[in-house]
C-alpha cells in the first residue's frame, strides 16, 4: 500500500522479489508517466490503483509484464491519449476506469472503443471524453464509429510489376488517402519490410518503396498496405523480375472462397509471377466467363463481378500460363439473397380485451430470423406478447389501449433485412357495465317480485340470470324476459343472491341482486340493522382497500421499505377478492353489534358475544351473499386426464382428484386444534386488554421477546452450516404465506396501523412495556393482521351460522418449487420467458463476473427503488416465484441459483428433445425441479432437523393416500416452522474462492434486508453461497434463542424503531387463533403442565421456566411459539418434542397426500428416479453459481478441514439423458405434435394456462386500483 505519498516516478525494477503480490495501491501520488518496465517483477499482479496522480503519458509496453491484470484504475489523471495495443497481453482485464482525464476522443481512440465494445460482456469500463467539445462528458463506448468522422485508407495509386537488371535502383509507387493520414507499409513475399534492418530499402515521404542496388534476393512479390485508426487497405501484389530469366508461373496470391450479398460487387484475387509474364484466364463451373458482361479482368489478373446475381454463384478457376508451364487455382463464390416478406402483417382493428394475431412470412435462406417491434421499440416482456412459429406469428393477449400502434416485422439474414408493418387500432366499443354492482330487494313471503337489470354497453348486451352458479330458465314460478326476472308466490327458500350477467362481444359484467324474504324465520335483535350495515361495511372496506392500493402503488411517491414489505405481502389479485369478502362479512357483523350495543337493546357485557343470537340465520345468509362469501369460484375441472395425470397445475388444484382444492393456493389453512378467539369468532386473545386468562392478563409479545427470547450472545453450531437455516426459509416459502390484511389502515377511520395503539381491525398493535430496554418513545409496535377467507367447514356460514376466522394460505401447500415458478397462472406468466419458446424462466442483468441474475420487478411498484439504505442509488427489486425474494441477500442468492438451474435443465431438455415445444420443456423441467426440492428436503435436510425420532414418526414412504389432506396447518406456519429463526446468525458471511472474507466484508443482518445492490455491485452470488455452506449455523441454547439483530434491529435502517421478529411471531400466533402451548403438549402425547415445574423435562433450564412463570403466571397461558422454542431439543434434532410432533405430522401429510410425490411409482421412471436421488444442493451450486469450483458433498454439514471441499467434477449431477424422448413414431419434426400442444387444446377453459387463454390476463393490480 503506497497511497498518499509523493511518488513521482516508478523506475524499472522498483518491485523486486514480489512474485505473489496481487494488489498494488499507488493512488494519490504525483506520478506523471508510466515507463516501460514499471511493473516488472510482479507476474501475479491483478489489481492496480493509479487514480488521482498526474499521469500524462503511458508507455505502450508498460502492462506486458503483468499478464493477469484484472482491474486498472487510472481515473482522475491528465491523460489525453491511450496507446494502441497496450492491453494485448492482458486478456483477463475485467474493469477499467479512465474517467476524469483529458481524453481526446478522435480517430486515434477508436481502437479502444472497439475493444471495450467487443469485451462488454466481461469488461466493465468507464472512459469519459473531454475533447472535442461535442463529445465532452460522453462515454467513449457510446460514440458510434461514424461520429468520429474517420475514413478508412483508400489506395489512389497502385504499384506495377518491374523488370530490372542486377545492381539497378527499383521504385514501387503507392499512394493512399484517409483520415487521419494513413501510414504506408510494404511487404516482400508476405514479410513486412523493416527499413531499419534493410538499409537498401527506403520508404519515401509519398509512400514509394525504393530498393537500391537490386540483388537476386529482391525478386518476388511486393505489396503495399495503408493503415490508420479507421482501418487498412492493401494493394494488389506486384512482381520484381530479372530480365531474361525464364521462370514457371507461381501464385503470389490465390483466389479465396467468398460470400457476397446479391447486388454488391465481388472480386476474386489472382496474382501470378513468372517469365514470360503469364496469361490469366477465368472459368465458372468450367465455362469461360468471357460471356458475362458484368465480369471483367483487371491488369493484375483479378476478376471483378459487378452487381452480383444468384446465377453468379459457383466455382471459379484462375489459370495462369506461359511458355514454361500452366498452373491453376479455384475458389467458390456464395451469393446471399436478402429475405423477401411474402406475407406481410395487415392492419387490424379490435376491441379491448380480445386477442390480436399478426402474421409475417418471409422467403430467404435457412438463417433468416424474424423479429417484431412496436413503434420502433422492442416488445416488452409483460406476459401478454407471444411470438410463435419462429417469429411468423405475433399474438397479443388481452389487448389494452396502450397496445395501439405500428407493429413491424423484420426479416433478417446475413444478406440484409426487410421490414413490413401492420397497424393495430383499438375500436371504441364498450363492454357492458352497471352503475351499481349490487342491489337489495325485500318482499313478503307469498308475494310476486320482479328483479330488474339494465347495463350500458356497445353493442347492446344480452342477459342471463344465474343462481348458485347455474343459469336460470323459464319454468314453474320463474319467468325471464331480457333484463327482468319475475318470481311468483315467493317462498323462504327463494331468498338469496341472483346474478344478472350482461354480455356482448367486447366483454361481460354482472350485477348481484339480493332477495330478502320477510317472515321466513324468527327475527333477532340485530336483523333490523342488516340492510344499513352491509353497504356501510362495504364502503368502509372498499375505501380502505383503495387507499392502501393508491398509496402502495402511487407512481409519484418515493417508496419506503415499509411500503416494500407491505406491497410484497399484499394479497394477490387471486386472494384479494376472497379476503375482501371476509372482511366485509366481519365488518358487517361488527357494525350490527355496535348498533345493538349503543341502543342498549341487547346486553353484550359480561360474556362473549354470540353472533348467532344477534342475527338470524336467514340474515347471516344474506350478509354472506352480499359480502361476496357465497360468490363461489367454479369448481376445479379435473377432467383433462392427459394433463392432470402428468403435471401439477400452477395453483395446486386437482392434485387430489376427489378433493381438488386440498393443498391448493388461496385456500384456508387447516388446523390441528380448533381456533380460539375472545369473541368466539374473530377477536384474537389479548384483543381485550382487560380480559383475564387464568386470573391474569396475557403478557405483551414484546415483553416476552425481551425477557425470554432475545440474546446478544450466540454460539456457533459445531456440526451444521448456515445453509441449514437458509434451506429451511427457502422451502418454507414454497409452502406457506399468509398475506397481510387487505388494508394497512383501520376500516373504521382510515388511520394506519403503525400510527395507532388501539386494537381496531385490521390493526393489532404490540404493546411496548414502559420498562423496555430499547424502545422508549413508543407505546406500541405497529402490526397488521393477516388476511382471512370465508370459512368453509361443516359449521360455516354456508349453513347459516358463524364460524371462527380462518386465515388464507396464498401458496400451494405442496413441495413443488412454487417459490421458483409462482402459485398462479398470472404469476407464472410473469416469471416465464414466453418469447423464446424454449421453456425458460426470465433472466435479468449480468456483470463481468456474475452470470445472469433474476429479472427486475418492474410491475409491482411504479418506481421500484429497492434500497433500505437511502444513500444507495436506485436499483429495482428482483422478481421470482415468491414475493418475499428480496427480503435478504442469502434468500436472493437461493432464488437466483434455482432460476438458473431451471434454465440449465430446460436447455438440456431442449438439446436432447429438439421436437419438444416450450410448454413441454417448461412443465418437464418444473416437474424435475419439484422432485429435487422434495428429495433434498426429505433426504438431506429433514433428518438433520427432526433427527432419528422425528424421521421415525414420518416413517417410510408407502405410496399416495387420497384420504390424506396435505394442506398446511396454521400451527406449522405461525409457530413450528419458525424454529428456523433460532438458527440465524447475526452475520451473513461473504467468502472468496479461498474461503476468506471478501474485500467488501461480511454483513450484519440489518444490512442485508432489501439490498439487491450488494448482489450487483459486491461480488454476486458466490460469496454469499460460500458463506452459507462454509460457515456454521447458530446453535439454539437455553438463553440463546433469537439473536438481537432479529429482535432489536430488524429493518432498523428503514424504521425509526427496529422491528422485533420474536414479537411478530408471538402476535401472529395470537392473530391466527392458535391455542396455547399446553394444549399442543396434550395433542402430542405430553402431560398437561399444571405448574411450571411440570415443564422441567421439556424445558430443563430453570431460569427460563422462572421467566415464563413471571410473565404468564400459569402454564396454560404460554404462547405456542414461545413454549416450542424454549423446549430442549430432542437428541439428533433441532427442535423439542412439541415442534417435532407438529413438523413430522405436517411433512408426513405433505408427502403422503401429494399425488405427484417424486417417489410414487409412475411419476418418474426408475432410471430418472435414480439420477434424482443422486442430486443435491451441491450439484446446483456447481452448475448454477457464478464460478464456484469446490464444495462439500453435503452442504448442510460443516467442513472440518479443506479436504472436505471436493472439486465439482466429483459431485454427482442430474443426468438429463434419462428424459430423452426417442419419438419412434415421428417422421419429421415438422409433423410432430408435442404433448403440450395436444393437451392445451382440450384443457378446461377455467383452469388452462394464461399463455393459452388470453382472456384470463385481466386480473392484475391496475384492475384492482380502478
Amino acid at each position: 500500500d503506497l497511497r498518499f505519498n509523493k511518488i513521482k516516478r516508478i523506475p524499472r525494477g522498483s518491485f523486486p522479489n514480489l512474485p505473489h503480490l496481487h494488489t498494488l495501491f499507488l493512488n494519490n501520488n504525483e506520478l506523471q508517466e508510466l515507463e516501460d518496465g514499471s511493473f516488472h517483477g510482479l507476474p501475479e499482479l491483478r489489481f492496480v490503483y493509479l487514480y488521482k496522480n498526474k499521469i500524462q503519458k503511458i508507455h505502450p509496453n508498460v502492462f506486458r509484464s503483468i499478464p493477469h491484470l484484472e482491474q486498472l484504475f487510472l481515473h482522475s489523471n491528465e491523460l489525453s491519449k491511450f496507446p494502441e495495443h497496450i492491453f494485448d497481453s492482458n486478456p483477463n482485464l475485467k474493469r477499467l476506469r479512465l474517467d476524469s482525464n483529458s481524453l481526446v476522443c478522435d480517430c486515434d481512440m477508436m481502437w479502444l472503443a472497439d475493444m471495450l465494445k467487443e469485451k462488454s460482456t466481461h469488461t466493465q469500463a468507464a472512459v469519459t471524453c473531454r475533447y472535442p467539445s461535442k463529445f465532452q462528458g460522453r462515454s467513449l463506448m457510446s460514440i458510434a464509429k461514424e461520429d468520429f468522422h474517420c475514413e478508412k485508407p483508400k489506395i489512389t495509386m497502385q504499384p506495377k510489376d518491374v523488370d530490372v537488371t542486377f545492381g539497378n535502383t527499383v521504385y514501387f509507387t503507392c499512394r493512399a488517402e484517409g483520415a487521419p493520414n494513413p501510414e504506408i507499409m510494404w511487404f516482400h513475399n508476405d514479410n513486412m519490410i523493416n527499413t531499419n534492418v534493410e538499409d537498401r530499402y527506403s520508404i519515401l515521404d509519398d509512400g514509394t518503396l525504393m530498393i537500391e542496388s537490386a540483388q537476386d534476393s529482391d525478386k518476388g512479390a511486393y505489396e503495399c498496405m495503408a493503415r490508420n485508426a479507421a482501418g487498412m487497405a492493401k494493394t494488389s501484389k506486384v512482381e520484381l523480375r530479372y530480365m531474361g530469366d525464364q521462370e514457371i508461373p507461381k501464385f503470389m496470391e490465390t483466389p479465396s472462397d467468398i460470400t457476397v450479398i446479391e447486388g454488391e460487387d465481388a472480386e476474386l484475387v489472382c496474382h501470378v509471377m513468372g517469365n514470360p509474364r503469364p496469361d490469366i484466364t477465368w472459368t465458372l463451373n468450367s465455362d469461360p466467363v468471357t460471356g458475362n458482361i458484368r465480369a471483367r479482368k483487371l491488369e493484375t489478373g483479378s476478376l471483378v463481378i459487378s452487381n452480383v446475381r444468384l446465377s453468379d454463384a459457383g466455382t471459379y478457376e484462375c489459370s495462369a500460363s506461359n511458355s514454361v508451364k500452366t498452373i491453376s487455382s479455384s475458389a467458390r463464390v456464395r451469393v446471399l439473397v436478402k429475405p423477401v416478406i411474402v406475407e406481410p402483417p395487415v392492419d387490424v382493428s379490435v376491441v379491448l380485451g380480445t386477442v390480436v394475431n399478426f402474421t409475417c412470412e418471409a422467403r430467404g435462406d435457412s438463417q433468416t430470423v424474424l423479429t417484431w417491434t412496436k413503434d420502433g421499440e422492442n416488445l416488452r416482456n409483460n406476459g401478454r406478447y407471444e411470438v410463435l412459429k419462429n417469429g411468423q406469428m405475433l399474438i397479443i393477449h388481452n389487448a389494452v389501449a396502450s397496445d395501439q400502434g405500428k407493429y413491424t416485422c423484420k426479416a433478417e439474414n446475413a444478406a440484409g433485412s426487410t421490414t413490413a408493418s401492420g397497424t393495430l387500432r383499438i375500436v371504441e366499443n364498450a363492454a357492458p357495465s352497471f352503475s351499481q354492482t349490487s342491489d337489495l330487494i325485500s318482499t313478503a313471503a307469498g308475494s310476486d317480485v320482479t328483479l330488474h337489470c339494465a347495463a350500458e354497453g356497445k353493442p347492446d348486451p344480452l342477459y342471463d340470470w344465474m343462481r348458485d352458479g347455474r343459469v336460470l330458465q323459464n319454468r314453474n314460478r320463474i319467468s325471464i324476459q331480457a333484463g327482468e326476472l319475475r318470481i311468483t308466490n315467493v317462498q323462504s327458500h327463494d331468498a338469496g343472491r341472483y346474478d344478472c350477467v350482461a354480455e356482448n362481444f367486447v366483454g361481460k359484467a354482472s350485477k348481484a341482486i339480493f332477495l330478502q324474504v320477510q317472515g321466513a324465520d324468527i327475527g333477532r335483535v340485530g336483523d333490523q340493522f342488516v340492510n344499513s350495515a352491509i353497504p356501510q361495511a362495504t364502503r368502509q372496506v372498499n375505501s380502505a382497500v383503495n387507499t392502501t392500493l393508491s398509496q402502495l402503488f402511487d407512481p409519484t411517491k418515493e417508496h419506503t421499505v415499509q411500503d416494500l414489505l407491505s406491497a410484497f405481502r399484499y394479497p394477490t389479485p387471486e386472494a384479494l377478492d376472497l379476503a375482501r369478502a371476509e372482511e366485509i362479512f366481519e365488518q358487517t357483523l361488527e357494525i350490527i353489534q355496535r348498533h345493538v350495543s349503543e341502543g342498549h337493546s341487547y346486553n353484550l357485557t359480561g360474556f362473549e358475544t354470540s353472533y348467532q343470537e344477534l342475527v338470524s340465520p336467514s340474515h347471516i345468509h344474506m350478509i354472506a351473499n352480499m359480502s361476496g362469501c357465497l360468490r363461489r369460484t367454479h369448481a376445479a375441472d379435473c377432467s383433462d386426464t392427459c394433463f392432470h395425470r402428468r403435471y401439477r397445475t400452477m395453483d395446486g388444484t386437482c392434485n387430489n382428484l376427489q378433493n381438488p382444492t386440498w393443498g391448493a393456493a388461496n385456500t384456508a389453512f387447516n388446523r390441528l386444534l380448533p381456533a380460539i378467539y375472545e369473541n368466539g369468532f374473530n377477536s384474537p386473545v389479548g384483543w381485550n386488554r382487560h380480559k383475564l386468562y387464568k386470573g391474569t392478563h396475557l403478557p405483551s409479545a414484546r415483553l416476552v421477546s425481551s425477557l425470554v427470547i432475545a440474546t446478544d450472545h450466540v454460539t456457533s453450531d459445531e456440526q451444521f452450516t448456515h445453509m441449514l437455516m437458509q434451506w429451511g426459509q427457502f422451502i418454507d416459502h414454497d409452502m406457506d404465506l399468509s398475506p397481510q390484511a387487505i388494508s394497512f389502515a383501520r376500516f373504521s377511520d382510515g388511520r394506519r396501523c403503525n400510527e395507532t395503539c388501539e386494537n381496531t381491525n385490521p390493526c393489532f398493535p404490540i404493546s411496548v412495556p414502559t420498562s423496555d430496554p430499547r424502545i422508549r418513545n413508543h407505546e406500541c409496535l405497529g402490526f397488521t393482521r393477516s388476511s382471512a377467507t370465508c370459512n368453509t367447514d361443516s359449521t360455516s356460514l354456508f349453513f347459516n351460522t358463524v364460524s371462527p376466522r380462518q386465515q388464507l394460505n396464498a401458496l400451494t401447500s405442496f413441495i413443488d418449487a412454487s417459490n421458483v415458478y409462482g402459485n398462479s397462472d398470472r404469476m407464472s406468466s410473469i416469471v416465464r420467458d414466453l418469447a423464446s419458446n424454449r421453456g425458460l424462466l426470465r433472466e435479468g442483468p449480468s456483470t463481468a463476473t456474475v452470470r445472469r441474475l433474476l429479472p427486475f420487478d418492474e410491475d409491482t411498484l411504479e418506481r421500484p427503488d429497492c434500497q433500505i439504505e437511502p444513500s444507495k442509488r436506485h436499483i429495482p427489486c428482483f422478481i421470482a416465484g415468491d414475493v418475499r425474494v428480496n427480503e435478504q441477500l442469502a434468500l436472493i442468492s437461493m432464488h437466483t441459483l434455482w432460476m438458473r438451474q431451471h434454465n440449465h435443465m430446460a436447455a438440456g431438455l431442449h438439446r436432447i428433445n429438439p421436437h419438444w415445444d416450450g410448454n413441454k420443456i417448461y412443465h418437464e423441467a418444473r416437474k424435475i425441479m419439484g422432485a429435487l426440492f422434495q428429495h433434498i428436503t426429505f433426504k438431506h435436510w429433514l433428518p438433520k432437523v427432526l433427527g432419528p425420532k422425528g424421521m421415525a414418526m414420518i416413517g417410510p414412504y408407502e405410496g399416495y393416500k387420497h384420504d390424506v389432506n396435505p394442506s398446511i396447518v396454521n400451527e406449522f406456519a405461525v409457530a413450528a416452522m419458525r424454529f428456523g429463526h433460532t438458527l440465524i446468525q447475526p452475520i451473513i458471511f461473504r467468502l472468496n474462492e479461498t474461503f476468506h472474507e471478501i474485500p467488501e466484508g461480511h454483513l450484519s443482518l440489518r444490512q442485508v434486508f432489501f439490498a439487491p445492490h450488494r448482489i450487483i455491485e459486491e461480488g454476486g452470488l458466490d460469496p454469499l453461497i460460500r458463506g452459507l455452506f462454509a460457515k456454521p449455523a447458530k446453535k439454539k441454547l437455553p438463553g440463546e434463542l433469537l439473536n438481537s439483530e432479529l429482535t432489536e434491529r430488524l429493518f432498523q435502517l428503514a424504521n425509526a424503531v427496529g422491528q422485533d421478529l420474536a414479537s411478530l411471531n408471538i402476535q401472529r400466533g395470537r392473530d391466527h387463533g392458535t391455542q396455547f402451548y399446553n394444549d399442543y403438549r396434550v395433542l402430542c402425547g405430553l402431560p398437561r403442565a399444571r405448574t411450571f415445574d411440570d415443564l422441567r423435562s421439556e424445558i430443563p433450564h430453570k431460569d427460563t421456566r422462572d421467566k415464563l412463570q413471571a410473565l404468564y403466571s400459569h402454564p396454560d397461558n404460554i404462547d405456542l411459539f414461545v413454549g416450542g422454542i424454549t423446549e430442549q431439543v430432542v437428541d439428533g434434532a433441532k427442535v423439542g418434542p412439541t415442534f417435532l410432533c407438529i413438523l413430522s405430522d405436517q411433512f408426513k401429510r405433505l408427502r403422503d397426500g401429494d399425488r405427484f410425490w417424486y417417489e410414487r411409482e409412475g411419476v418418474f421412471t426408475s432410471e430418472q428416479l435414480v439420477t434424482i436421488q443422486q442430486t443435491s444442493i451441491s450439484s446446483a451450486i456447481c452448475e448454477s453459481s457464478d464460478s464456484i469450483t469446490r464444495v462439500q458433498k453435503d452442504v448442510f454439514l460443516l467442513a472440518v478441514d479443506d479436504d472436505d471441499y471436493v472439486p465439482c467434477n466429483e459431485i454427482p449431477k442430474l443426468d438429463l439423458n434419462q428424459w430423452t424422448d426417442c419419438c419412434e413414431d415421428c417422421r419429421t419434426r415438422a409433423t410432430l405434435t408435442s404433448f403440450a400442444a395436444r393437451f392445451r387444446s382440450r384443457r378446461s377453459a377455467e383452469y388452462s394456462y394464461l399463455d393459452d387463454r388470453p382472456d384470463l390476463y385481466s386480473s392484475n393490480t391496475s384492475d384492482i386500483v380502478s
